[in-house]
């Protein structure tokens, strides 16, 4: 028994759903708004495009996490008191969602090759390739 999905019309769904690079609450005209969306649309691109939800979440904490260590270096920089603690955990967050990401990244042409190189590298200086 196959499990069937209706498919909603997107008049149906939420504005944040219909438009993911977007931010709840914002017009999308702020720079913050802007780099938020250029992230997003980045990030979803480097991923083969069309994503899921799970995927399209994903990508909006990681750009979110990014978007916030930004502005607290950008406030850094301008000499802003700003807590240190509270910008290596943004950093740190940033750094983690991006690597959760390009884990998710699609493999490219050139690795197979590098992977069949080092497996041949490791099969010539094995023990028993030396015995042989």
């Amino acid at each position: 028994m196959t499990l069937q999905t209706a498919t909603t019309s997107p008049c149906q769904r939420s504005r944040v759903a219909n438009r993911p690079a977007t931010l709840p609450g914002l017009d999308g005209r702020s720079a913050e708004a802007r780099r938020f969306r250029e992230m997003v649309t980045a990030l979803t691109d480097q991923l083969g495009g069309a994503l899921g939800e799970a995927e399209t979440l994903q990508v909006r904490a990681a750009a979110s996490l990014q978007l916030h260590a930004e502005d607290l270096s950008a406030r850094s920089l301008r000499g802003e008191a700003i807590d240190s603690e509270q910008l290596t955990r943004a950093a740190n967050g940033a750094i983690r969602a991006m690597a959760a990401l390009r884990a998710r990244l699609p493999a490219k042409g050139g690795q197979g090759e590098g992977r069949a190189y080092l497996a041949a590298k490791r099969a010539a200086a094995s023990p028993q390739a030396v015995a042989a």
